[in-house]
């Protein structure tokens, strides 16, 4: 019986405005069934290292939630947000079972603690009939719908091997907005056979659309900016054994930041899952460790000031590589959009 989740991880942030914590949980379940089905995306491992690849029981899901839920702290610990992820759609009945559904929300909602929640779907997947029921299983709770759109670029869709494109998401998100949820969207910087600099351009046009969307939606609306990591066993891994792939500087990260922060509240994923120095987004030995601190800290703050502060002799080295794609290191020093 799978009565353990995957993963569970406790992360500061910041949750209703108020400095707090993230319960994230990786349930085991079957796993993407995109990724089953197809092999899915070129950059995913999370349904090799996490999926089941076989159904998981309500009663065996509920029982990994409730051992997760004991991870927050007695003490005053300030609001939590719970992270449910199945490494893949929460609302595809064949990965996390219809009545399992909402059980689950209900379940992690009645914690006092918890002022939030959060699940992820692909966009085929957030029918009215399932994002209704998620609603009223929160019970007044606020409920986040997570979206892997990753890019707004049909080729950069196509490279990842995403399986819908931006009107596939758009028509989702139009949906979550009539269900009164809010919205958070992924965006992948650096995606395989993509150069530094038009990657850097790509993540900064659809960060601009999501937010734009969102308006055009009045739905509350937040953007994860993934910089992208190389799993094991991934055609991303392959090219990037074949060295035709560096993951993205952390200097390229920093600058979206800074062409998209003032949009909407941003948040950088910062996880690697434990990889190497040179399959994560990295500068050189000197700065990497010092700037993905800051990254930490500017998703607690939303200040980029601290970012913003920091200078190394490897900045050059990126802003030449840039450069050479016709990329101005000017605009880009200033602070003005690409």
């Amino acid at each position: 019986m799978s009565s353990l989740p995957a993963q569970v991880e406790w992360i500061r942030g910041t949750v209703a405005g108020r400095p707090g914590h993230r319960l994230m949980v990786v349930l085991a379940a079957p796993g993407c069934a995109w990724a089953r089905r197809t092999g899915g995306c070129t950059n995913c491992g999370f349904a090799a290292a996490f999926g089941t690849s076989r159904p998981v029981s309500p009663a065996e899901l509920t029982a990994q939630l409730q051992e997760a839920l004991r991870r927050i702290p007695a003490a005053e610990a300030g609001p939590v947000e719970l992270d449910l992820f199945c490494s893949g759609s929460f609302f595809n009945p064949d990965e996390i079972p219809a009545s399992a559904q909402a059980e689950l929300l209900r379940i992690g909602a009645a914690h006092p603690a918890v002022r939030s929640l959060l699940v992820e779907t692909r966009p085929e997947y957030a029918t009215p009939e399932r994002l209704g029921a998620a609603r009223d299983a929160c019970a007044g709770k606020a409920l986040e719908i997570a979206i892997g759109l990753e890019s707004a670029s049909p080729v950069l869709l196509s490279r990842i091997h995403k399986g819908f494109y931006f009107d596939d998401f758009a028509a989702a998100a139009a949906r979550v907005a009539a269900a009164g949820l809010g919205l958070v969207v992924y965006v992948l910087q650096k995606p395989i056979d993509t150069r530094e600099g038009e990657a850097l351009l790509d993540a900064v046009a659809t960060i601009q659309r999501v937010f734009e969307t969102g308006r055009e939606l009045s739905l509350p609306t937040r953007v994860a900016l993934e910089p992208c990591f190389v799993v094991p066993g991934t055609p991303l891994a392959r090219a990037c054994d074949e060295g035709r792939y560096r993951p993205p500087w952390l200097w390229s990260v920093l600058a979206v930041l800074v062409h998209t922060h003032a949009l909407g509240r941003i948040q950088v994923g910062l996880s690697d899952e434990g990889m190497s120095a040179s399959h994560r987004p990295r500068n050189c030995e000197r700065c990497s460790v010092r700037l993905r601190k800051a990254l930490s800290e500017f998703n607690a703050s939303q200040r980029l000031s601290d970012l913003l502060a920091l200078d190394c002799g490897c900045r050059d080295e990126w802003l030449s590589e840039i450069a050479a794609e016709g990329l101005s290191p000017a605009n880009l020093s200033r602070g003005e959009t690409p």
